[in-house]
Parts: C-alpha cells; sequence; structure tokens
C-alpha cells in the first residue's frame, strides 16, 4: 500500500532479518508488472544470493528471471542474437552486483535499465566506504537519475552508526533527504519525519 501511493515507487526496505524482505519486494514487483506499469524487472544481489532471488521469483511470483553472473554470462550472450545485450533480450534478471559494477558492464546494463531495479544488501552500496561501495554507490546513483524509475533499497542493517553512509542511501529514493535535519525530533521537524516515512519500511 505504501509503494502504491508513491510514483515511482521508491522505498528502503529495512526489516529484520528473517521478516520477508524479498517477499515484500517481490510483492510489490508483482503489483506494478500486473498493472502493467512495468515491464522488465532486475534484481541486483550479491553473487551468493542471486540463485534464492531466482527461486523465489520463479516459485513464488511466476517470474523467469535469467541469472546473470559472471559464471553464466557467456552462455546468455552466445543464446542471443548477435549484437543485442542480455538486458535488452531477458526483461527479467537477477543479477550479480560484483558482475555488474565494473565500468564496460555498468554501461552496458544502464543502457537497457529497466523500470524497476531491486537492490539487495543495498548496505554495501553506501557513498564512502571503501572502492567496491563507492562504485555500486556509483551505480546506483545512475540508476536513480531517472526519475521515473522504480527502486526497492533491501537491507537488515540500513543505519550501521555512519549518519553519512545511511543518508547516502536515502538520497537515492529522493535527493531531499540528502538534507534531513539531524535532529528529527519536535514539532518543527513533523514534515521531515512524514517524508522520510513515505520511503523507509522498518
Amino acid at each position: 500500500l505504501m509503494a502504491l501511493q508513491l510514483d515511482p515507487v521508491r522505498l528502503l526496505i529495512a526489516d529484520d532479518v528473517g521478516v520477508g524482505k524479498t517477499i515484500e519486494a517481490l510483492l510489490i514487483a508483482r503489483e506494478l508488472y500486473d498493472r502493467g506499469e512495468i515491464r522488465r524487472i532486475a534484481v541486483l544481489c550479491p553473487p551468493h544470493l542471486a540463485e534464492q532471488w531466482q527461486q523465489a521469483m520463479v516459485d513464488s511470483f511466476h517470474f523467469d528471471a535469467a541469472l546473470v553472473l559472471a559464471s553464466t554470462a557467456g552462455r546468455l550472450e552466445r543464446n542471443i542474437p548477435q549484437g543485442e545485450r542480455i538486458f535488452d533480450h531477458y526483461p527479467i534478471t537477477v543479477v550479480s552486483m560484483d558482475y555488474i559494477k565494473s565500468d564496460r558492464r555498468r554501461h552496458e546494463f544502464l543502457a537497457a535499465c529497466p523500470e524497476l531495479v531491486i537492490v539487495d544488501e543495498a548496505h554495501t552500496c553506501t557513498a564512502g566506504a571503501g572502492r567496491g561501495n563507492q562504485r555500486r554507490h556509483e551505480l546506483l546513483r545512475q540508476i536513480a537519475a531517472d526519475p521515473q524509475r522504480n527502486l526497492l533499497l533491501i537491507t537488515a542493517t540500513p543505519h550501521s552508526g555512519d549518519d553519512a553512509s545511511f543518508r547516502s542511501l536515502l538520497g537515492l529514493l529522493d535527493p531531499a533527504l540528502l538534507d534531513l535535519p539531524a535532529d528529527l525530533t519536535g514539532d518543527a521537524n513533523r514534515k521531515h519525519r512524514e517524508h522520510l516515512a513515505r520511503h523507509l519500511v522498518q
């Protein structure tokens, strides 16, 4: 219900481990798909979670998702028409974040980026926390730059004590969230709390 009040849908789903964040995200995806608001979906996740995502998409939501990993990309490319990209040919994919963050593959993905992107373990994509995080954050920043793109960020650990990292995630959902006051308490900050609450499930 929260998602359907947003256009585009941009949420940080930060429920605890075991609550069902994957199901929450895929419920939103299925609803948008069935309404005809999206036709293409990508899940970006660590490689060790990719098969779990693919299985959940197929078994519970009837999404036929192609698995795009370093070990599968070559085979996928051989099975598509010459000159066509993986992300043009397969409308629904589960993609290893480690595979896609390199410059060449990032540009290939961005050129055919779908209407909905789901990012698992989003806390590994904050700004300013190591080279790997920076490259992942830059990818997400470019994905989020399209104001019409739907974006779901998923993590059980949205805030690790670093306010700047947390805000770098929020800023992907709405750039105005980068400038929230440090202290959100009191009546004067009610509008800021309400703004944040529209985008945060916890």
